[in-house]
């Protein structure tokens, strides 16, 4: 078991470094504004009506804010930061740029893993349509330090990886038991034989309350009764 992935540096808050699609978006509708609303001003309060041809260039504006829609289409987020080092999960130890860090040490530990490169980001409207892969996190304490670092995941079978090895560790109890650390595992591959297994065992040892470990699997009654049955819960 082994996974591996590219530490990322964060620099720039979004907001602050546009991508194309929404310079041309932001800035032609600034200058629409810009542009008309003074004629429009005039024409209303002073009884003056421009001539055909005077806006023929708010036109043009309005045509150059319409194909930042099409731009967007396969436009992906300003990385806003860069790549420096590796993060890896070995069998009993995490491995960030070299530095080893046993599991059984870490505190505080928390692990977001949900976001890879070329997944659709929910901007509907306007802004870049896919995302780079770099809002992952994980954050802990080590012999009383605080480390965090943000990390890509390339692909979703590149998260789905990273899933797996999430759940072999705790499956394992690399990671001693936290019941928190569960919430790790992405709802759509808490369905994995191990995790639902583990759950069992953790149910039978009264370490997890039955009804909460059934809701974090996410199974209806009749499925419910078919794990009881399974895992021998009866």
């Amino acid at each position: 078991m082994s996974f591996t992935a590219s530490i990322f540096i964060p620099q720039k808050p979004k907001g602050f470094n546009l991508t194309r699609s929404e310079k041309l978006c932001w800035y032609s509708l600034g200058a629409l504004v810009i542009y008309s609303l003074p004629m429009l001003f005039i024409e209303k309060y002073f009884d003056y009506r421009f001539p055909q041809w005077a806006y023929y260039p708010a036109l043009l504006i309005f045509l150059l804010n319409f194909s930042s829609y099409f731009i967007r289409i396969t436009e992906f987020e300003n990385l806003n930061g860069y790549f420096d080092g590796t993060i890896s999960f070995e069998e009993d130890f995490l491995i960030l740029n070299e530095t080893e860090y046993k599991y059984s040490e870490l505190e505080n530990l928390v692990i977001y893993g949900n976001s890879f490169s070329g997944e659709k980001t929910k901007n509907y409207r306007y802004g870049p349509m896919y995302a780079n892969g770099v809002e992952n996190l994980i954050s802990f304490n080590h012999n009383e330090f605080k480390v965090e670092q943000y990390f890509q995941l390339n692909s979703e079978r590149h998260l789905d990886k990273l899933q797996e090895t999430l759940i072999h560790i705790i499956t394992t109890e690399k990671i001693p038991y936290n019941r928190e650390y569960l919430n790790f595992i992405n709802e759509e591959h808490r369905s994995f034989i191990l995790f639902e297994l583990f759950i069992g065992k953790l149910i039978k040892e009264k370490r997890i309350e039955y009804q909460d470990g059934i809701q974090l699997i996410g199974l209806n009654s009749k499925q419910a009764e078919e794990f009881k049955i399974k895992n021998c819960l009866k």
